[in-house]
């Protein structure tokens, strides 16, 4: 895959050092200044608050969707979205990737064969998607809700393995350390040690960046488990459940619908609670 432009000033790193992710957060933020009231008094301060910005995103030129979203790390979102909506199957299916600066925002153009393209898969998409939402745009009802046809392979979870990984996500949430705003998806071993993560205002960009990580390094998809720094939507069970992701470990508890959507692509569920972790039964 080749990579025909990046945006000058935003590059798409796919760094794995804290410190330059960390740096990324500090390039993706602006100064907020204002006052802090506090019991002891008042005080002038600046928090960096986390840029989000329009993310268009084009297959072969043609205009698909446009998300809100951090910009930082397009390559991965742009890869990890077209494979988690099932649009394309792999990493490699992409022969090049271009990001150009408009005057809003980004766009990224992924150059994909025409046989590679499941066009079955392509939603019909009439707006901008929000930040908070992986649904924003679709005009057809049948398009919110797409999974697999066959079960996923089965996946260890252990409760101690997501203890484990929940203890070290603050270590891998750099760009939050920043900014103290925006959400991680976090890729973990069987035994709980965290291997990869991204960061973004979105939940679910923050997984589409994961996912395309994770599809461009090569991972085993059957070694591990996915953590999120967010609840559990359905959007996320989906997400995971089309990209092969067979475990998935949130912050909140599932919903109604996001927990009978796992149960479907017989995907394992955690949850984080007061007095410990949450396995989900799948039945």
């Amino acid at each position: 895959m080749g990579v025909l432009l990046k945006a000058p000033h935003r590059p798409a790193l796919r760094a794995s050092s804290p410190a330059l992710r960390e740096r990324l957060g500090a390039e993706t933020s602006i100064p907020a200044h204002g006052i802090l009231h506090t019991l002891a008094g008042d005080e002038q301060t600046v928090w960096q608050v986390p840029e989000e910005v329009p993310l268009a995103l084009q297959f072969n030129s043609q205009n698909y969707a446009v998300m809100m979203g951090t910009p930082a790390d397009f390559e991965d979102f742009a890869i990890g979205f077209a494979i988690a909506e099932g649009i394309i199957a792999r990493a490699s299916d992409v022969t090049a990737v271009l990001v150009l600066p408009t005057e809003q925002g980004y766009a990224i153009d992924l150059s994909l064969p025409e046989e590679k393209i499941n066009r079955d898969r392509m939603a019909r998409r009439s707006l901008e998607g929000r930040t908070g939402c992986g649904l924003c745009g679709i005009e057809d009802m049948q398009d919110a809700i797409r999974m697999p046809s066959s079960s996923l392979p089965a996946v260890e979870l252990r409760p101690q393995a997501v203890a484990h990984a929940y203890e070290q996500l603050p270590a891998h949430q750099p760009m939050s350390r920043v900014n103290r705003t925006v959400h991680a998806a976090a890729w973990c071993s069987v035994d709980g040690d965290i291997l990869l993560s991204r960061e973004d205002v979105g939940r679910h960009n923050a997984l589409d960046k994961l996912i395309g990580a994770l599809a461009r390094n090569g991972h085993d998809l059957t070694q591990g488990f996915v953590l999120m720094s967010s609840r559990c939507s359905f959007e996320l069970v989906q997400k995971c459940a089309i990209a092969g992701i067979g475990a998935l470990a949130t912050v909140s508890a599932p919903t109604a619908l996001a927990l009978s959507l796992a149960r479907r692509a017989r995907l394992k569920l955690a949850a984080l609670a007061s007095r410990g972790v949450m396995i989900f039964d799948r039945d």
